[in-house]
């Protein structure tokens, strides 16, 4: 999915989520959210995220290939429990977000591995990146944002 997409449905999440949950500061929730849905692409050069601090994907790259183990279920805890010791709901922010991300990849051909490198449970659909139908799905998130803000 490219990032808008990313952080459509990972603002509509935290809408959603926010009814449930304390908090705090909208601001920072929503900021420690929307990272959290742009971070597992920091292993990749093309990403959004990579491309404002390119030095790092190179890093990782050495490492880590592109939907490996920044898609999984692993890093998105081990990255919210960092952030869990200093803030509880900003870490809990951050982990609706990484989620959220791993969530609608799952839904490309391409899909994820959510318990890489352990397990080989791999889930994945019929969209393709940047292809109509993801575009549609962008629509159906952005009507659900809309509807969330108005009511």
């Amino acid at each position: 999915m490219r990032a808008q997409t990313h952080l459509a449905f990972g603002f509509f999440s935290g809408l959603v989520l926010m009814n449930y949950i304390s908090i705090g500061n909208k601001y920072l929730f929503f900021a420690f959210l929307l990272l959290g849905a742009l971070l597992p692409d920091i292993d990749t050069p093309h990403s959004k995220i990579s491309r404002k601090i390119p030095v790092i994907p190179k890093i990782l790259s050495l490492f880590a290939r592109h939907r490996g183990i920044f898609h999984s279920i692993f890093l998105a805890l081990g990255f919210a429990a960092i952030v869990w010791i200093f803030n509880e709901t900003y870490g809990l922010a951050l982990f609706i977000g990484y989620s959220s991300h791993l969530l609608i990849d799952g839904f490309t051909k391409m899909g994820v591995n959510l318990l890489h490198p352990v397990s080989q449970l791999r889930i994945a659909g019929p969209i393709e990146t940047g292809k109509i139908w993801e575009w549609a799905f962008f629509a159906v998130i952005a009507a659900g944002i809309i509807f969330n803000l108005l009511k």
